[in-house]
């Protein structure tokens, strides 16, 4: 069965990296605009890592009422 076992999450562990890192970024960028001091850094942070483990979450559940 194509995209099943371990392979399916290999990409997971990337997207987590990727979508903090680009949130990261943006929270820089907007801290440079509005002239606070790492505000927005840490909150683009906590939004990456949140938003990465509910998309983590919602793909886990899908793959348990898959394998039912």
């Amino acid at each position: 069965m194509a995209g099943s076992g371990p392979l399916r999450y290999a990409g997971l562990g990337i997207q987590l990296a990727v979508t903090i890192l680009v949130c990261v970024l943006l929270g820089q960028w907007v801290d440079r605009r509005v002239g606070t001091d790492g505000v927005f850094t840490i909150l683009g942070a906590l939004l990456g890592f949140g938003g990465t483990l509910y998309a983590l979450i919602r793909e886990l559940s899908k793959a348990d009422k898959d394998g039912r």
